[in-house]
């Protein structure tokens, strides 16, 4: 039983950690267009990615306090 909790904490953070990576890696990339001239200057395109930007933000930061939650568990 012990086993199978410590099974599916490992998981659980492994999952955490490739959802932080994937949306990290997105907003490096959404980073990169906004120096883009083609980008900062297509407002409707400046105010989308803006936008997603600030959602992967919120996202971030429930995952980094879930990834907290499940890594201070699994240390005891």
């Amino acid at each position: 039983e012990e086993q199978a909790r410590i099974r599916k904490l490992q998981n659980d953070l492994k999952k955490t950690e490739e959802s932080i990576h994937s949306l990290e890696t997105r907003e490096a990339e959404i980073d990169e267009l906004l120096t883009k001239e083609e980008v900062y200057t297509d407002v409707p395109r400046l105010m989308s990615l803006n936008q997603e930007k600030e959602e992967i933000s919120r996202k971030l930061e429930a995952l980094y306090e879930t990834w907290e939650s499940l890594a201070e568990e699994q240390e005891s």
